[in-house]
């Protein structure tokens, strides 16, 4: 008479031993799993303290032994994650990139499909001086330390910029084409004075007597109405 293993049929044994590789490996998958989530929430912890010092500090009085020391870490730990102390500011910066850009998106995203181009201009202004104003280290340190970055990182960012103020670009580009913009306005010359209007508000804005969307609203009636064509 043939036994069970004889007949194909794995045993008890090979059941067990089945059954043992399967929880192994399904414990060794959860703590691969949750050694990456470890990983992701350290190294999201190193770049909010980064962000903070580099507000606090600027670009040049800022160590890694200060952004350790916020971050509750040790400076070696910073160097697992991050090549150096430039590798730390261009992730900084680039957060601060896109969480500005994704504020301008939403905020003319949030508009019904039939508005008009003033009102997408309004809410692309309401969008960046949110993002501005929100209180956000990311937004506050790329505002303090742009100027003070290396000029070879300052001008990957500036690239990276451009690409972004494509879309106020289109946005003035129609307006002119349309008439609503003055013939005679500079649309280039226009986006930067617009863009100084905006982000140097972190300079002198209190909260207090007016909120983020007030100074919005003031820039949005400076800027429209200074060089829109009137009456129209």
């Amino acid at each position: 008479m043939m036994d069970n293993q004889d007949d194909g049929v794995p045993n008890r044994s090979d059941s067990v031993q089945l059954s043992r590789r399967a929880k192994d490996k399904l414990n060794g998958t959860r703590a691969r799993n949750q050694g990456a989530r470890k990983s992701e929430i350290t190294r999201a912890r190193i770049l909010d303290a980064a962000a903070e010092v580099f507000m606090e500090k600027g670009y040049a009085l800022a160590r890694i032994g200060d952004i350790a020391k916020k971050a509750g870490t040790q400076p070696s730990s910073i160097y697992y994650y991050f090549d150096s102390r430039e590798a730390v500011v261009e992730e900084v910066l680039s957060i601060a990139n896109n969480r500005t850009d994704r504020s301008v998106r939403r905020a003319i995203e949030a508009l019904h499909k039939t508005a008009d181009l003033r009102a997408r201009i309004t809410a692309a202004i309401h969008g960046q001086v949110d993002s501005v104003l929100s209180g956000d280290p990311y937004t506050a340190a790329h505002m303090r330390i742009f100027d003070q970055i290396p000029p070879k990182m300052r001008e990957h960012f500036l690239r990276i910029l451009d690409e972004n103020a494509e879309l106020w670009r289109a946005l003035l580009f129609e307006a002119q084409q349309n008439g609503l913009l003055r013939p005679e306005i500079d649309i280039s010359v226009a986006r930067l004075l617009l863009f100084g209007m905006m982000n140097w508000s972190i300079e002198w804005y209190k909260p207090g007597r007016m909120t983020p969307d007030d100074v919005a609203e003031q820039v949005a009636l400076l800027f429209l109405d200074g060089t829109f064509v009137r009456d129209r």
